[in-house]
Order: structure tokens, then C-alpha cells, then sequence
């Protein structure tokens, strides 16, 4: 049995989600739910794109040497400034950046060490398999926020 960590299973949970999102539909100006502030639908899956499009820069980071110390990252910063790039983004672009990150972080997880830490990103420090296990998580648990979010609220039916 394949251990989360494996290669293999990374990269089977990361297609996995991306096989999700691709089905995702409703009303992308609807509220994110509790705990997203005055985020819509779209701007939940702008955070989900906008991360996602940014593992494989992340897994790429394991195989070079440490960068000079910088401040440590800000989440919040981060996730804001992202999110407020895609405001003009059409969902479709999302969607499609969404699949263009999961290709190509499974094209960079191919062959990879995954005990070497990563240099950048919220886990600075951490072995590449721990980390990309819990941004699999993260993105999972924004996702059943998102799908949650677009159910209660599904595309109306214009004619």
C-alpha cells in the first residue's frame, strides 16, 4: 500500500481534484461561504487556481540551494494579491489555469526527492512530500467550501 507521501499518490490526489474542479458550475458571484470575508464563488477558485498554478515553482525549489533570508511568507498577503490579479479573469480561465497547474506539478513531481525541502512558500524547510501532502489538503478543504458554496447556489436557469 502506497503511503500519502509516494509520488504516485500526490500525484493521483492532485488529478483527482483537478478532475473535480473542471465539473464545477453555479453562480460564481455568490458568497464563499463563512470564513472567506467578502469573497464570491469566483474569488474561492481564483485562491484554488492561483495555488495551484504555483506548486510546481514550489516543487522546483527542492533542487536549488536556499535563498537569501527573507521575510517569513505572508499568507494573507499572498492570497489577497492573487486574488485580486484574476478580478477580470473569466471563471473559464480559472478553471483551464487549474488544470494548466496540476499538468504541470505533476510534470515536476516526476522523479522527484521527496525528502528534500522546499525553499519557498509557506513550508520553508519541510521535506517536498510533507509539504505538497498538506497543500493537497488545503486544496481540498477549499474545494469542499467551494462545491458546498456553488450547490446552495446553483446557476440560474436564464432563458
Amino acid at each position: 500500500m502506497a503511503d500519502g507521501n509516494s509520488e504516485s499518490s500526490l500525484e493521483a490526489g492532485f488529478i483527482e481534484l483537478a478532475s473535480i474542479v473542471r465539473a464545477l458550475h453555479g453562480d460564481w458571484s455568490a458568497p464563499a461561504g463563512s470564513g472567506y470575508d467578502d469573497w464570491t464563488t469566483k474569488d474561492l477558485l481564483a485562491h484554488l487556481s492561483s495555488t495551484e498554478a504555483s506548486l510546481a515553482r514550489i516543487v522546483a525549489s527542492s533542487t536549488e540551494p536556499p535563498g537569501p533570508s527573507a521575510e517569513p511568507f505572508d499568507a494573507d498577503r499572498w492570497n489577497s494579491s492573487q486574488v485580486r490579479k484574476r478580478k477580470e479573469t473569466t471563471e473559464q480561465e480559472l478553471l483551464n489555469e487549474f488544470d494548466m497547474g496540476t499538468t504541470r506539478l505533476v510534470e515536476a513531481l516526476s522523479d522527484m526527492d521527496l525528502k528534500k525541502p522546499v525553499n519557498i512558500g509557506r513550508y520553508v524547510g519541510t521535506p517536498l512530500g510533507e509539504a505538497m501532502r498538506n497543500m493537497l489538503e488545503h486544496q481540498q478543504h477549499h474545494l469542499d467550501d467551494l462545491r458546498s458554496a456553488l450547490h446552495k447556489h446553483p446557476q440560474s436557469q436564464e432563458l
